[in-house]
């Protein structure tokens, strides 16, 4: 007879087409200090609710009471075979199909509801990176991949090209073993990064990161930072470009929702007028809650690549 645990974790995979999912202790303190003086050493950069976010990621308890487990689930959102994106109005993998937030919390509320209905006793708190939950830090206590230089989490066989969704529940379940891998010497994402944010100890100055810049920064990028974003309007996928996990033998997503055909597609910026406007990026776009930082952005950089197929 399956264990509840199993049971779970069959729907997850089986009946929503899941790519993995794993259990853990709701409690990551053993991140948190690392987590804590990062914050204190300012560099989140401009994202303040991210401090407004740490005393529910360090205390869970206080967005479930009674919490003792996390479901951690993960779906691969790689979208194209291209290794290294090509263009000069480049957009992050991640963004180019469907909203990925919507999406994922129907199939967390779905998980829930399943154990729920195998539990009646059980309580659940459901989200992806846009509530106070620490993902990243679930995840690899949950083994379902480690913690890279460039800040990803990876997973082997998988590469990074997936989204997490984690399901808070008071059900206590036995916990998976974290994976015992890393890095190694490797440091091509380090080498990479053209703004050095990435700072070798497997932490990142945020306000250095392309995607920062194009996604989070509240100022519209300068044109230095234009320059050195090589060609990227929104996020930026240079230091999963260039790990050797992401290769070439990794399937693309097998939901539509997150190929380019659902969303706004690879060329949206390539084929943009230049009075792109913010009614423009659809609502159903990740881009769409950037978009007052977005156009700026586009502005200039189409008008520094002018100046150069001028000259």
């Amino acid at each position: 007879m399956k264990t509840l645990k199993q049971k779970i974790a069959n729907y997850a995979t089986q009946d929503l087409g899941l790519d993995d999912c794993r259990f853990t202790s709701a409690d990551t303190s053993q991140f948190m200090e690392i987590y804590d003086l990062w914050l204190k050493a300012g560099r989140h950069g401009e994202m303040d609710y991210l401090l407004k976010h740490q005393d529910l990621k360090e205390h869970p308890e206080k967005l479930l009471s009674g919490v003792r487990s996390a479901i951690v689930v993960m779906k691969n959102y790689k979208s194209t075979h291209e290794r290294r994106l090509a263009g000069n109005f480049k957009i992050a993998r991640y963004a180019v199909g469907a909203d990925y937030h919507a999406i994922l919390a129907e199939k967390l509320n779905a998980l829930a509801d399943v154990l729920k209905k195998e539990s009646p006793q059980a309580q659940c708190y459901c989200g992806v990176d846009s509530r106070p939950i620490p993902e990243r830090s679930l995840g690899i206590q949950a083994g379902v991949g480690f913690l890279g230089k460039n800040t990803m989490l990876i997973k082997p066989g998988m590469g990074s090209y997936f989204y997490l969704g984690v399901v808070l529940t008071t059900v206590d379940f036995e916990p998976d073993a974290p994976l015992r891998w890393d890095c190694g010497s490797c440091r091509l994402c380090i080498d990479a990064c053209p703004t050095q944010a990435l700072l070798g100890d497997f932490q990142m100055d945020a306000a250095k990161c392309i995607s920062y810049q194009t996604i989070e920064q509240k100022e519209p990028m300068s044109e230095t930072q234009i320059r050195q974003a090589q060609g990227w309007i929104y996020g930026c996928d240079i230091c999963q470009e260039v790990c050797p996990y992401n290769h070439d033998r990794i399937p693309l997503t097998n939901w539509s929702e997150f190929l380019p055909e659902a969303g706004v597609g690879f060329k949206f910026f390539e084929k943009a007028p230049d009075d792109l406007k913010e009614q423009d990026i659809p609502k159903t776009s990740p881009m769409h809650r950037s978009r007052r930082r977005i156009i700026p952005n586009f502005q200039l950089a189409r008008r520094i690549e002018s100046a150069k197929m001028k000259h």
